[in-house]
């Protein structure tokens, strides 16, 4: 099996995984297949990983979401590249919660002005504490994209039973860690 893994890759490249792109390791922000065998997966720290499959299995697609990508639109650029609406499923997993993820002012009136859209309490709970994940999910529904499952917890301070961190957080100091998702068609 191939595997093509969506990364921060500049938030303007996206393609289709193919068994040559999954062989040569491409990077983009987003990864779409209709081919079996080929994974299509999304590599992140503190970013949204999100997966996305059509209904009927036929087309899988993995798309890493950071602020800049989020800012410069990749979800619903590969939605619309798609043609996706509610025949689609989401799942957006483990990103930083909007009380660890800190912002620049500049940055945080950017994204007040860029999502209307989103009430302000979703967008920026508190003073400069940007929601990544109201972001994705605001931009998921206004496509049609409708059945979204959120896998919760944040990646800076979700902790297990013991204390200890649960994810890998760029925030919090793992520089060189990151959490993987994926999926493929099966059959």
């Amino acid at each position: 099996m191939g595997i093509a893994a969506a990364e921060e890759a500049g938030a303007r490249d996206d393609g289709r995984a193919d068994r040559r792109v999954a062989a040569a390791g491409g990077e983009a922000d987003a990864f779409h297949t209709q081919q079996r065998e080929i994974a299509v997966s999304v590599i992140t720290a503190d970013c949204v990983p999100l997966l996305l499959a059509r209904r009927d299995g036929g087309h899988v697609a993995a798309v890493h979401a950071g602020w800049r990508g989020l800012a410069d639109g990749i979800i619903p650029r590969v939605l619309a590249q798609l043609e996706a609406g509610d025949e689609w499923v989401a799942a957006i997993g483990p990103t930083i919660c909007a009380a660890c993820y800190e912002v620049s002012e500049v940055l945080a009136l950017d994204f007040a002005r860029r999502f209307p859209g989103i009430p302000a309490a979703d967008l920026l709970p508190s003073h400069r504490h940007l929601n990544l994940r109201a972001i994705a999910d605001y931009q998921l529904r206004k496509a049609g994209v409708t059945a979204i499952d959120h896998a919760g917890g944040c990646t800076c301070c979700a902790r297990d039973a013991s204390g200890n961190p649960v994810f890998r957080s760029y925030r919090r100091g793992d520089r060189n860690s990151q959490q993987h998702a994926g999926l493929y068609i099966v059959g």
